[in-house]
């Protein structure tokens, strides 16, 4: 049904089970599945302090540690048979999300939702709801177990 899968990941819980259940559906459909990390430009602020908010180190820092995760759940999931690459994107999640299913013609984007409603999703927003809105493929939304 899907040659390409894409698996927007991050660290929480609700993209753990979006990798599992991504894996799963690409065994069956014989796919190959695309794990996407996007480091936010607009963290480094955080990281780095408003003195100088955009520093190499710090933008080193973020993509290190994206790339690593990403590694990590392909070094999990390699045992699975199935064929996993990595994407790194940088900039507004939602955007560099579509961006890399479009670059990597996914048939379907899988991601992690953590279900807020109300004020916690109006104030936090929501990069699921954005690939929803966005995406011009199907979008599978997954709440952790």
């Amino acid at each position: 049904m899907f040659n390409t899968i894409l698996v927007a990941v991050d660290e929480s819980a609700a993209a753990k089970e979006a990798v599992r259940v991504a894996v799963e559906l690409a065994r069956v459909d014989h796919a190959a599945i695309v794990l996407a990390n996007v480091v936010d430009v607009a963290k480094l602020v955080t990281v780095a302090g408003y003195d100088s908010p955009y520093p190499a180190d710090a933008l080193d820092v973020l993509t290190g540690a994206s790339q690593r995760l990403l590694d990590e759940f392909k070094t999990k999931y390699a045992p699975s048979g199935v064929t996993i690459t990595t994407a790194l994107g940088e900039g507004d999640a939602v955007d560099e999300i579509v961006r890399i299913a479009d670059e990597n013609s996914a048939g379907l984007i899988c991601i992690g939702t953590h279900g807020r409603t109300g004020l916690a999703r109006l104030f936090i927003g929501s990069v699921a709801e954005g690939v929803l809105r966005s995406a011009r493929v199907p979008v599978l939304t997954v709440h952790p177990n």
